[in-house]
């Protein structure tokens, strides 16, 4: 017989030292938007998309013998759970501090918070002429 709310015990790890280095940690940032936890639990932040760089890692082959393609160009979501500043669309940045109590997968996605970030390469600022 199965336990009816086993989902309350269940916790599925992210390997993310894996993910930063095949990755690079350097991600190019989308677009961003203010985050506040519905329960009040976590500080409030900014969630990013951001864009995935460069990807090393081998996917090796699919059931057909296929070679999988990387995540190059892939986007995908983070929190960071700070105010402190706020990147802008187009910065390059490099995630730091990963919240591991407060991140897990669904399914195939992953819910990522982080406590800060890096600028690595801002924006070229415009200047009206």
């Amino acid at each position: 017989m199965s336990i009816i709310n086993s989902w309350v015990f269940k916790r599925t790890i992210i390997d993310i030292n894996k993910f930063l280095t095949a990755t690079g940690n350097q991600f190019k940032v989308i677009s961003s938007k203010p985050y506040t936890d519905k329960k009040g639990k976590l500080e409030d932040g900014f969630t990013y998309t951001l864009t995935i760089l460069k990807d090393d890692l081998d996917y090796g082959c699919d059931k057909n013998g296929e070679h999988r393609d990387n995540n190059v160009g892939q986007n995908f979501d983070v929190t960071i759970l700070n105010r402190n500043r706020r990147a802008a669309k187009g910065d390059i940045i490099r995630l730091k501090d990963f919240d591991e109590e407060n991140s897990f997968a669904l399914d195939f996605s992953f819910i990522l918070r982080f406590k800060d970030y890096e600028l690595l390469k801002p924006v070229a600022s415009r200047t009206n002429a």
